[in-house]
């Protein structure tokens, strides 16, 4: 299994260039090999991983080859990429099947003088691990070692302070904790945890809703509890930007830049059968996924619209939920090809097109409605920056205060949601409340 696993991460790998999405790749590869769960369960962990820590195993393997990336074929490089990270990183892995494995893809892919430099790449790594344990020590004061672009590192020493950024860029290295919400609430959290725990997820309470789970993703996806909507999978700062809008059963919501629904699905537990959520989104594709759920979760009340939510026109409502596109920069924990694909000037682009998006849609905020604008950055551009330049253009709005369903330590002191990974456990999120005067 590991062996074909392996040659799929390596295709992966291999693919990966910045530009398109890991998931995107994913689907493309796993589409076209069809492996059975257990291989597609390693190639995840083995993928996500690597491109997590890519920038702190270039470097190791810059130290151990004495050659620059630049004087290694590419091929090899993804090769040994996946080697280190078996030898370093993966105790479930042994060194000599690590070493051979990747020897073996590195001939069937180019040839044996190339599986040649592997392997001695690879035997002088478990060497240096058996015999010089703290050979990575000249390495960790290089910026490459934290993987992550030096100017992410350096705007978030800026903006967080050098002690949080050491902690922030801790936090999105490891594998993140995986939530799911009960849809029922906690008058079923028990019960929830009962059936989980018999289909060998181990599972505990994390605030009223929400059970923090001890395995992947993909096992959770194969019970029957996710298959009929009883659960989801949801981060509970997610959830918690859906609470800030503090709607009551009956109400109709226009969400906006929803897809793929993981917000919407939330909002029409709250509002109920006789409201409604009003879903939209630009991208028709990740809006077939939020019609594709229904099926599975079966709540009629939730509309789907392929939608400009910077130029469509949309229903007058009570409610407004705007959960910007952005940098992401909250979530990269979670989605780990992010820190890779961004570019400086992004930041800049994302605030102008969140600015036009809060423009357009409070226009059709009736007087005293509540409009919350979201994202998952932990950028200022893209939150208070946004938020601020918006009140100024729109003296009628105010900043009103977040309902007590969210948690008093996720506010920062000007009432906003902010919540931060090496702080509170979950997704770095970002919501302000705004109420139109009547």
């Amino acid at each position: 299994m590991k062996s074909d696993a392996r040659l799929l991460a390596y295709k992966i790998i291999h693919q990966f260039n910045h530009d398109k999405k890991l998931d995107v790749i994913l689907d493309d590869v796993f589409r076209a090999a069809r492996p059975d769960n257990k291989t597609k369960s390693r190639v995840q962990v083995l993928v996500h991983e690597i491109i997590r820590l890519k920038g702190r195993l270039d470097l190791m393997i810059m130290h151990i080859s004495g050659k620059t990336l630049k004087q290694i074929q590419k091929p090899i490089i993804s090769i040994l990429r996946i080697g280190f990270y078996e030898i370093m990183m993966d105790d479930s892995v042994p060194d000599y099947a690590a070493v051979n494995s990747s020897v073996n893809l590195t001939r069937s892919i180019l040839s044996k003088k190339s599986a040649g430099f592997t392997n001695a790449i690879l035997r002088k790594l478990t060497f240096k691990k058996h015999n010089e344990k703290e050979w990575t020590n000249v390495l960790l004061n290089n910026p490459n070692w934290n993987s992550l672009p030096k100017w992410i590192q350096d705007r978030w020493k800026k903006s967080l302070g050098e002690h949080n950024q050491i902690k922030m860029i801790a936090s999105i290295n490891f594998k993140p904790a995986n939530f799911i919400r009960v849809q029922n609430g906690k008058r079923e959290l028990d019960e929830i945890k009962r059936i989980l725990k018999q289909d060998g997820i181990e599972s505990e309470t994390f605030l009223e809703i929400f059970l923090k789970i001890s395995c992947g993703l993909g096992k959770v996806l194969k019970t029957a509890l996710f298959r009929n909507g009883k659960i989801s999978i949801q981060n509970p700062a997610s959830a918690a930007i859906a609470d800030c809008l503090g709607v009551k059963f009956g109400d109709t919501v226009l969400d906006v830049c929803a897809a793929p629904g993981t917000k919407s699905l939330y909002l029409s537990s709250l509002v109920g059968v006789k409201g409604a959520v009003l879903a939209s989104d630009i991208n028709e594709q990740r809006v077939k996924l939020g019609i594709a759920d229904i099926k599975r979760h079966g709540k009629s009340n939730i509309q789907w619209a392929v939608k400009d939510a910077s130029k469509n026109k949309f229903p007058n409502s009570n409610y407004i939920l705007i959960d910007a596109p952005c940098t992401g920069t909250g979530v990269m924990a979670r989605k780990p090809d992010i820190r890779w694909r961004r570019k400086k000037g992004d930041i800049f682009k994302m605030s102008k097109r969140q600015l036009k998006i809060l423009n357009h849609c409070s226009k059709f905020l009736n007087p005293n409605g509540t409009i919350v604008y979201a994202t998952c950055s932990i950028e200022p551009e893209e939150n208070w920056n946004v938020v601020e330049q918006f009140l100024n253009l729109n003296p009628q709005f105010f900043v009103d205060n977040i309902n007590s369903k969210v948690p008093k330590e996720w506010l920062d002191r000007r009432g906003a949601l902010r919540t931060l990974p090496y702080l509170h456990d979950v997704d770095g999120m970002f919501a302000v409340k705004m109420k139109r005067s009547l």
